[in-house]
């Protein structure tokens, strides 16, 4: 299965993070927080799974969408690149004018 990331293992670099859509809901009720994600990364970088560890009923679905989309560097494990799970945060606050 995939390594965990953490201890020994650093998670590899994030290159491409891409920021969840605000739902028009959420937004609507003034709703901000942290949803806190753990997402399975294969051996080219890409996230291919994800589950909610830490929930916001309406904001879940944005976090994971947005998780799904991101890329990081392949983990290298002698030398072969592995999978990988990482424990992520997607952060929701609203703009104040």
């Amino acid at each position: 299965g995939p390594v965990r990331v953490g201890g020994e293992i650093e998670a590899p670099a994030l290159l491409k993070r891409v920021g969840p859509e605000y739902p028009d809901l959420a937004m609507r009720a003034q709703l901000e927080g942290v949803v806190i994600l753990e997402a399975v990364v294969d051996r080219q970088g890409r996230v291919e799974d994800v589950r909610v560890l830490r929930s916001i009923p309406l904001l879940d679905n944005a976090a994971k969408t947005a998780v799904r989309q991101w890329q990081y560097s392949p983990l290298l494990l002698n030398g072969k690149p592995e999978r990988f799970i990482v424990t992520v945060t997607v952060s929701f606050s609203l703009k104040r004018t």
